[in-house]
């Protein structure tokens, strides 16, 4: 047997609770004990993610696959994709104020629920965008499909995609959840940001390029370590409040702190590690064994060259670190 898949059956709603917490360690524990961080009998839900606010407000959801079978929860049922339906950032918001709720959503619609306002990008391009009105005229045009605004990307808009914003998602051990929300703020100071936990197996001698998680971010009694992905994207304060803001330099300080923990960044978003730094962040030893053996050294790209910018980001980010007039 070369692989075995485990399936596991879903339902077609997932019933899902708001609980908004206050404090950044309050919520930064209830994330951790929600996640099975402290036991590794924990039962843990099938979906769990926080949406933090600011540094202090965030709400955490807990989804569990389920069936709707009463009136009562037929009424709790949110088709949150509807091009009509708030931007599902901000529906979550609204629990801030109105306390711990819960609701049905449709599975496929969950899975989607932050396509419309790709996450919150959006707001930035459309900042009327989640009004009423335009949803209710215009809302069935959202999300702008991705290759056309490859298609219509200049490179002064390619450059400014990373010097006047950040797009980060970035995987760092949970128990550092504070310290990275502080990071994300010291550098980046833009809000909401995304919490998803998830498991770094230690695999052995069958290990890939994700490296066993140290002794510290180990889960008791397995053999797994709890870790989070931090999703930063929008425009960094400073860019909002018109000021220079050195996107290399903010980059580099947060590469070189995920490089510390012993987290690793997403491949789809620009980095700015040289290949030393990526060799450090990423276990390549079986990828190199196994390029050396099918002799793929000078007839295919190396990893690093497949996922670098494919401009001179150094270059462009001393260019545009200036606010634009």
């Amino acid at each position: 047997v070369g692989l075995e898949l485990e399936i596991i059956p879903v339902k077609p709603y997932i019933h899902m609770k708001y609980i908004p917490v206050k404090g950044q360690k309050k919520y930064c524990d209830v994330i951790r004990e929600l996640s099975g961080t402290y036991d590794g009998d924990a039962k843990v839900p099938d979906y769990l993610e926080a949406t933090v606010y600011n540094k202090e407000e965030a709400v955490i959801m807990v989804g569990n696959f389920a069936d709707v079978k009463t009136p009562e929860q037929a009424s709790k049922i949110n088709n949150v994709t509807k091009w009509y339906k708030p931007w599902f950032y901000k529906h979550v918001e609204t629990f801030l104020h109105k306390g711990e709720s819960d609701e049905y959503i449709p599975l496929r619609e969950y899975l989607l629920r932050h396509n419309k306002a790709i996450f919150w990008v959006i707001e930035s391009m459309i900042p009327f965008g989640n009004h009423p009105l335009f949803l209710a005229l215009l809302g069935w045009m959202l999300p702008p499909k991705p290759a056309f605004m490859k298609l219509t990307t200049t490179p002064v808009v390619r450059a400014m995609t990373f010097t006047k914003q950040v797009f980060q998602d970035i995987v760092l051990p949970i128990n550092k959840l504070e310290e990275q929300i502080d990071k994300s703020e010291e550098l980046f100071d833009t809000y909401p940001i995304l919490v998803y936990p998830c498991r770094i197996y230690d695999h052995g001698e069958h290990k890939g390029q994700l490296r066993p998680p140290r002794p510290d971010q180990m889960v008791p009694g397995t053999n797994y370590g709890m870790f989070n992905d931090l999703g930063v994207y929008g425009v960094p304060r400073d860019v909002r409040e018109r000021r220079r803001w050195d996107a290399v330099s903010a980059m580099r300080q947060m590469e070189a702190y995920t490089r510390s923990v012993g987290g690793y960044h997403f491949m789809y978003a620009d980095t700015f590690l040289t290949l030393e730094e990526f060799q450090e962040m990423f276990d390549l030893t079986s990828y190199e064994q196994v390029r050396k053996k099918y002799h793929a050294e000078g007839a295919f790209p190396h990893v690093y060259d497949k996922t670098k910018p494919e401009i001179d980001i150094m270059a462009v980010g001393k260019a545009y670190m200036d606010p634009l007039s």
